[in-house]
């Protein structure tokens, strides 16, 4: 007889969190599965329907694996090619691009994911969800009309109170990347993340990665970090003694 994951292993497997590999993204690094430590899944998420925001949600590679865990979601994306999909000729042969709502679509998923087509800043950052997250979009060319401070700190105002703050981010390995502001080391992410009422879970150095993709074509290497911060809940009054 097969033994079940949670009999062979100990791990639930409500309980695991990976990224969607069906996503263009998927084989790229993201430290995403770590997730599972801090938010609700499983049992708890299916009843509940905690809500989650996905910055740059591209083609599902996060949105799918919350979704199907039973989460809320609003996804953040302007491309029309991972929204809508199409195909793409690139150095390391065709993609074809299903698109994120063929992708929803097909598993049923649409009544639970609000895809909205605008720049994340121009957002109402009101507390309203108990993740937000993003990957990799901070260093992006197209968002550098803001500083990564601002960048980081509208983020965050989009959590609630009891919510967690998640984003992939770059570290610099060029003098180029170094001197823009987008790539910074830990400890100065330490000091962009620091701000009262929050706790950091964890900011990790995850090491150098060699890859090719979608507009960056020619090999080259990421140095990958990840901040996982907690936004702590208000203290509680007491309670009047009659």
């Amino acid at each position: 007889m097969t033994l079940s994951t949670q009999q062979s292993t100990g791990v639930d497997p409500q309980q695991v969190l990976d990224v969607d590999h069906e996503s263009y993204w998927g084989p790229y690094f993201s430290y995403f599965p770590a997730l599972a430590r801090y938010i609700p899944l499983g049992d708890y998420a299916r009843r509940n329907h905690p809500r989650a925001c996905v910055l740059g949600a591209s083609d599902g590679k996060f949105a799918l694996p919350l979704l199907r865990a039973g989460w809320e979601v609003v996804a953040v994306e302007t491309d029309e090619l991972f929204l809508d999909g199409g195909g793409l000729d690139l150095s390391d042969g065709h993609h074809d691009i299903v698109g994120l709502r063929r992708r929803l679509a097909a598993e049923g998923l649409e009544e639970r994911c609000t895809i909205v087509e605008q720049d994340y800043m121009t957002l109402p950052a009101q507390g309203d969800f108990q993740l937000v997250m993003g990957s990799g979009l901070w260093s992006m060319p197209p968002n550098r009309v803001h500083s990564l401070q601002k960048l980081v700190d509208h983020a965050m105002d989009m959590v609630a109170p009891g919510g967690i703050f998640f984003g992939d981010y770059l570290i610099g390995l060029n003098d180029d990347e170094i001197a823009c502001g987008y790539y910074p080391e830990t400890n100065e992410m330490d000091k962009i993340v620091d701000r009262p009422g929050w706790r950091i879970f964890e900011n990790a150095d995850c090491g150098i990665y060699g890859e090719s993709h979608l507009g960056y074509e020619q090999w080259h290497f990421h140095r990958y970090a990840a901040v996982i911060s907690y936004r702590m809940r208000a203290p509680r009054e007491p309670v009047p003694e009659k």
